[in-house]
Order: structure tokens, then C-alpha cells, then sequence
């Protein structure tokens, strides 16, 4: 959708000339100066759904001899990495690693945020304690998030998904800083997920079990988020964290909650991936 006045790149004919700097680095690491950022815009892995590096790797390698290990980009053997933030059994990072690591890459970021700036990042996930991580690092971050807006995705393509239940949807989570403890009010879930049904399978969708369980986790966890915002403690221990969010979501119905929101009873024949 073109908007008059926006354009992206370094240079434009009557333009001023724009500094663009990609860096394959830790944002988590990074110095960033105060008030210095008009926006983020993110997309973090979905916990365990995708093994980035160990997909990458059959690329990297070969990249690596073309390119050649003098490269900084190519300096390590491999994309493998301590701190990747994925679930990996085999590696030993659950829920923990996640929310710790998330939690220090949208603290840092969100703390150079202009006033009123968005944070903005991608979700989708079909367990909603995968989900428990992001409300973590929302709130650790000092945020509160104004909307949970579902947007199909290019899973959609996906050749192993083709005829299943699983979702194509993502959440797409726009938060703030809180102004002056402006905090959303709580809103009727029910109606967000039938208003966000209604509108994607009006551009076409033909929606699955999983996509409404996603369109719903998205606006469960919102209001997890804004609820907790008040009372949160960043000074505890990730497992504390976790542990408050899973006994909101107790509060709020639990799994039974979930179904009835989904209208599971909708969908005899989903197996949700």
C-alpha cells in the first residue's frame, strides 16, 4: 500500500542521503542511544517450531567457502550458538533460556524508544505456554501492548502443511510505553476473535483450528499482558516469571477457556499442528 512521502533506501533522487546500517550481531549486546528510535520491528523464533541454525548450517557452509572464513560474517565454523534463542531439548533450552533471552533483546531495544514509538513483533505458536515467554519480555521490557492484530502468513506455502489443520496465521503484537500508567482497559475476548475471524476469512481465508487458536493465544496473552502490568516485578527469577503468567492463564479458565473461545466444537476433525 503506498503512502505518499515514505520511501525506503540509502539515496533518492532530491532526497537527503539516509545512513543504513545492517550489523549480524546481538541486539541484545548492543548500546543503543536514549529516545533514539522511532520504532522496532521484530521477529523473534517461535520457540521450538524452527531450528534456525541447524537449517542454516547446510547454507552457511558452503556460503563459508565462497565467501571464505576471513569474512566477519563467516568467521565461526557454524551458525550453532550457545545463546540461540530456540527450544531444543537436545540442547537444554526450554522455557527459561527463551524468556531470559527475549527478555534482555526487548529491554534493551524498547529502552531507546522515542515516546509513544511502537514495538512490534511477529508470533504463532499452537501450545500458549510458548507463548508465556513473550508476555514475559513485554512486561519486562516495561511495555503494554495495545493490539494483537492476526496476519496471514507465508506458512501458507508450507508444502508439509497443505491440507492440515495448522495455522497460517500469525499474531502481529503492537505494544508501548505506558503513558502517565496508561494502561488498556480489559476487553471482551470473545468479540476480538469473532471481529478477526470474520475479516480474514472475508479477504479469503479458509480458516483452520489452528489459525483460531492463534487469533485467540494472541488476544489471551494481550490481556495477560496488560493486566499484569501494573503489579509486574522484573527482579524475579524467569521461573517466577512464568510461573505468575501460568497461574493467570488458571484464572482465566485454562485450556477449557481456550477451547470455548476456538469453538474447537467447530472443527470435529482438526488436529491442530
Amino acid at each position: 500500500m503506498p503512502i505518499e512521502g515514505e520511501w525506503i533506501g540509502e539515496a533518492r533522487n532530491g532526497e537527503p542521503k539516509r545512513t543504513l546500517d545492517i550489523a549480524c550481531a546481538d541486539s541484545a549486546g548492543r548500546d543503543w542511544q536514549p529516545e533514539s528510535l522511532d520504532g522496532v520491528f521484530t521477529d523473534p523464533p517461535y520457540f521450538g517450531n524452527v531450528q534456525y541454525a541447524e537449517l542454516m548450517d547446510f547454507c552457511y557452509v558452503w556460503l563459508r567457502r565462497l565467501v571464505g572464513a576471513g569474512d566477519p560474517a563467516f568467521s565461526a565454523p557454524s551458525t550453532r550458538h550457545a545463546q540461540e534463542l530456540t527450544g531444543n531439548e537436545n540442547m537444554r533450552r526450554g522455557l527459561v533460556h527463551f524468556t531470559e533471552g527475549l527478555s534482555r533483546t526487548f529491554s534493551r531495544t524498547a529502552a531507546a524508544l522515542k515516546p509513544g514509538a511502537p514495538f512490534v513483533f511477529t508470533y504463532h505458536h499452537n501450545d500458549i505456554a510458548a507463548y508465556f515467554p513473550i508476555a514475559a519480555a513485554i512486561l519486562d521490557a516495561g511495555l503494554v501492548c495495545s493490539k494483537a492484530l492476526p496476519c496471514p502468513a507465508e506458512m501458507g506455502a508450507s508444502i508439509h502443511i497443505k491440507g492440515a489443520a495448522s495455522s497460517t496465521v500469525d499474531s502481529v503484537f503492537v505494544c508501548r510505553r505506558p503513558q502517565d500508567r496508561d494502561i488498556p482497559e480489559p476487553e471482551v475476548v470473545g468479540d476480538l476473535i469473532r471481529e478477526d475471524m470474520l475479516a480474514l476469512e472475508e479477504s479469503g481465508l479458509k480458516a483452520t483450528l489452528g489459525d483460531k487458536r492463534c487469533v485467540t493465544y494472541g488476544h489471551v496473552i494481550r490481556q495477560a499482558v496488560n493486566g499484569l502490568a501494573e503489579k509486574w516485578r522484573t527482579s524475579l527469577a524467569a521461573e517466577d516469571k512464568l510461573d505468575i503468567l501460568a497461574r493467570w492463564f488458571a484464572a482465566f479458565g485454562g485450556h477449557e477457556a481456550l477451547r470455548e473461545l476456538a469453538g474447537e466444537k467447530d472443527f470435529p476433525n482438526g488436529n491442530a499442528h
